[in-house]
Formats: structure tokens, C-alpha cells, sequence
């Protein structure tokens, strides 16, 4: 198994938290709320904010400017608009989100320094086809392909998790709500997309964001 990204996850939540507590939407609970038994989230519409995570997913977006085609040395569409039709033909929400994650996974994992010399990039998917990427790169290029199949932004997260049995190490999952009662996970690291409910007590979730919201999770 690839090395797996550290920075993805703060390396203190509670120091993230009280980041993120003044600018909290206090009633305002992750739509992915339930995902992990046993935790709460917090949400916030507010992108003003110098986190990493933040900094990190708002750079990505501008860059990815709503899907403008690219093609160069670091990005590229092609074989883009394929995947879309094949993902929209897959069938029902959960066929297409498995169908997705398979596409994605077939990518190799590469670290960002040696990908970017960078220890921390998070790549749009047109760089994700181009070059491939690490962990945060797998979940987004999953959230962005599903988004093009019309899978709405409040349906799904891209997830800073800690994995429990490799000593907390940060990884990042995307989730996509099936329905109120089911949430499916999709991680690079198998190509199966796995119920929620089956990893979470090997998946400590910290931070989740989406195009609508971003959220810290927290022992409830």
C-alpha cells in the first residue's frame, strides 16, 4: 500500500476547532452529519478563513473554474467527458457511484512533493487525469465526476479522516449520501464503495467540505 498523506488532517483538531468556532454556523449540521456513528459536526458557509484545508480546496476551485477546459504539461480533459457518460449511464445513485470510484481507481497514487514538489497540493481533475495524485486528489476527482453526472453538491463530502489502525495517519474519503439512512464511502485504498457504517470504527473523521459548506467533526 502507498504512503499515505499526512497533511491532509491538523495535526491538533481542537487547535482547528477553536479556528473554527467564531465563524460556525452553530445550527448548522453536515448534511453528512450521520456518516460516523458516535460524532457531530459543525458547519460553516464562511470561506474566510486561513486554514490549510480551506486555502487548499478554494485554490483548487479557481483553478478549476467551474470545469474550463484545460489541456497542457499539468492538466488535460481528455477522456473526461467519457467518464461522465459512462457514470450518467451506470443507472441508479449507487451504481453510478461505484462506477465512478472504479474510474478514479485505477489511477496510481503519487505523493505531491514528487508530483508537484509541493508537500501539500490539491489538484483539480483535469491535473488529477494529467498527472494523477494522493488521497485528497482521488476524493475531489470522485466529487467532481459525480457532480458532472448531477449528483448535488450537499450530497457529498470530501472527508479528512484519520485512520485509526495505522496510528491516526490523515487520508481523506469522499462520502455521498445515498439516503437518510445510508452514506457510502469511496477510498482509494479498495475498490469497493463501503457503507459507512462499516468503517466507522477504523475512520476518524476531522474535516469535511464541499462547494456549499465545510465542517469540523467532532466526538459527539
Amino acid at each position: 500500500m502507498a504512503t499515505l498523506s499526512r497533511s491532509v488532517v491538523p495535526a491538533l483538531a481542537f487547535t482547528f476547532l477553536a479556528l473554527f468556532a467564531p465563524v460556525a454556523d452553530a445550527d448548522s449540521p453536515s448534511p453528512l452529519a450521520s456518516m460516523f456513528p458516535g460524532t457531530k459536526s459543525v458547519a460553516s458557509s464562511n470561506w474566510d478563513t486561513n486554514t490549510g484545508t480551506i486555502k487548499n480546496w478554494r485554490a483548487m476551485l479557481e483553478r478549476w473554474a467551474d470545469g474550463k477546459p484545460c489541456q497542457s504539461d499539468v492538466c488535460t480533459t481528455e477522456g473526461w467527458a467519457a467518464m461522465v457518460a459512462e457514470v450518467k449511464a451506470a443507472g441508479d445513485l449507487v451504481s453510478q457511484v461505484k462506477h465512478a470510484n472504479a474510474l478514479i481507481n485505477k489511477h496510481p497514487y503519487k505523493e505531491d512533493i514528487k508530483n508537484w514538489e509541493q508537500t501539500d497540493y490539491w489538484a483539480t481533475p483535469y491535473e488529477f487525469l494529467k498527472k494523477s495524485g494522493d488521497t485528497e486528489d482521488f476524493a475531489i476527482a470522485k466529487y467532481f465526476l459525480l457532480r458532472a453526472a448531477g449528483v448535488p453538491a450537499t450530497n457529498m463530502q470530501v472527508v479528512a479522516v484519520r485512520i485509526k489502525s495505522l496510528g491516526g495517519i490523515g487520508h481523506a474519503i469522499l462520502a455521498v449520501r445515498i439516503d437518510d439512512a445510508r452514506v457510502l464511502v469511496l477510498d482509494n485504498r479498495t475498490p469497493a464503495a463501503l457503507d459507512s457504517k462499516l468503517v466507522a470504527g477504523e475512520l476518524q473523521p476531522a474535516i469535511g467540505i464541499n462547494e456549499a459548506n465545510w465542517c469540523v467533526y467532532l466526538p459527539n
